[in-house]
């Protein structure tokens, strides 16, 4: 979803600091929610200003590039090494989920008490074809 235009942030300020008109008011007026008016507003008393928050100013990457190049090569010169280890050694206070994650974002895949980088190989069955059938 887009943010409000910045114009009309500003004429939403306008209306409640110089015509003193109360959210409902506004909210009517500029044919918005009142939950919008009433964010529009906050934002103003708390910042100072009516431009939206930056895109994607959500949670930060549990692991920097470096990290993740520190961790790739434990992958690779410790294979077998589980994710409890890779935790270990990598010094991050994250989960182990956080650790699986990454990992799969990586390329790596677990097969037989293994870590491996996934295969870029085509399937060449179709997803519904039956083990040992014959076309």
């Amino acid at each position: 979803m887009r943010p409000t235009s910045v114009d009309l942030r500003k004429r939403v300020v306008a209306a409640r600091v110089n015509d003193g008109q109360s959210m409902g008011q506004i909210a009517e007026r500029f044919k918005m929610p009142k939950g919008t008016v009433q964010n529009i507003l906050e934002r103003y008393r708390d910042s100072g200003t009516v431009e939206p928050k930056a895109p994607n100013s959500g949670r930060k990457p549990a692991f920097s590039e470096e990290a993740l190049r520190r961790l790739e090569q434990d992958v690779l010169d410790h294979p077998d090494s589980t994710l409890q280890e890779f935790r270990q050694r990598s010094g991050a206070k994250v989960s182990l989920v956080c650790i699986h994650n990454t990992l799969r974002k990586l390329g790596f895949t677990r097969k037989k008490r293994v870590y491996v980088r996934t295969s870029s190989a085509v399937k060449t069955s179709p997803s519904g074809a039956v083990r040992g059938a014959r076309g």
